[in-house]
C-alpha cells in the first residue's frame, strides 16, 4: 500500500487546498499500477472523494481520521471516516489518528475511546498510526486495535541505509510479540 494525500503546495485543506475529482482521478490512475491499496490521513477537506474514485481503479483504501487537539474537527473526522467505511466497499481499514500520541494531541485513554467508538460503528479493522516506540510504551493501545500500524523510521533514528532493514526487522519482531501478548490479554478478559 502507499500513503496518499491529494494536496498541492502548502495550503491547508480546511481553507484553500481542496483537491478536485480530476486531480484525484489523475493521481490514482498513476498510482494504480504500482499498488493495490492506499492509506489516507484524513476524511474531510476533499479527501472524502478518494474512496469512490479509488474503487474505479480497483484500489482498496485505509481511511484515515485526522485527530488533533480540536474536538470539533475530531468529531467531523470521526464521523466522516465512519461514513466512508460504511458507504464504500473498498475501505479495508480505518486509521484513527496519525502520530496523535507522539505529537501530544491526545491522551492514550482518550484516543482509545475514539478507536472503540469507530470499532463499534464500522465493519472494517480499526487501528491508529504511531511511531513504533509508542506501541511498546503503551501496550493498552495495542490491546485496543485490530492491528498495529507502526511507523518504523530507521533514517530518523540515525541508522544508515545498510542498517535500516535489519533495524526494521528488529522492531517488527518486538511489535509482533507485543501483538501476540495483547491478543492473549484480550482473550483472558473475554473468558
Amino acid at each position: 500500500s502507499l500513503s496518499y494525500a491529494p494536496f498541492e503546495g502548502g495550503g491547508h485543506p480546511d481553507v484553500d487546498n481542496i483537491p478536485t475529482v480530476t486531480r484525484i482521478r489523475t493521481d490514482l490512475r498513476t498510482l494504480a499500477p504500482l499498488t493495490r491499496a492506499i492509506r489516507l490521513y484524513s476524511s474531510t477537506g476533499g479527501v472524502e472523494l478518494v474512496p469512490p474514485i479509488a474503487s474505479e481503479f480497483g484500489l482498496k483504501v485505509a481511511v484515515g481520521a485526522w485527530i488533533d487537539k480540536f474536538a470539533d474537527r475530531n468529531e467531523r473526522e470521526i464521523q466522516a471516516a465512519i461514513d466512508l467505511a460504511r458507504q464504500n466497499g473498498n475501505v479495508n481499514a480505518v486509521v484513527v489518528g496519525n502520530e496523535t500520541i507522539y505529537r501530544g494531541d491526545q491522551k492514550i485513554e482518550d484516543l482509545i475511546k475514539l478507536i472503540q467508538r469507530v470499532k463499534r460503528s464500522v465493519n472494517a479493522p480499526v487501528t491508529t498510526g504511531e511511531i513504533w516506540n509508542i506501541w511498546l510504551e503503551h501496550p493498552e493501545l495495542a490491546a485496543s486495535v485490530d492491528f498495529i500500524a507502526a511507523h518504523i523510521l530507521p533514517y530518523w533514528e540515525g541508522f544508515s541505509e545498510t542498517q535500516a532493514v535489519d533495524q526494521a526487522v528488529i522492531i517488527y519482531n518486538k511489535l509482533r510479540e507485543l501483538g501476540i501478548n495483547a491478543t492473549r490479554q484480550l482473550a483472558k478478559r473475554q473468558i
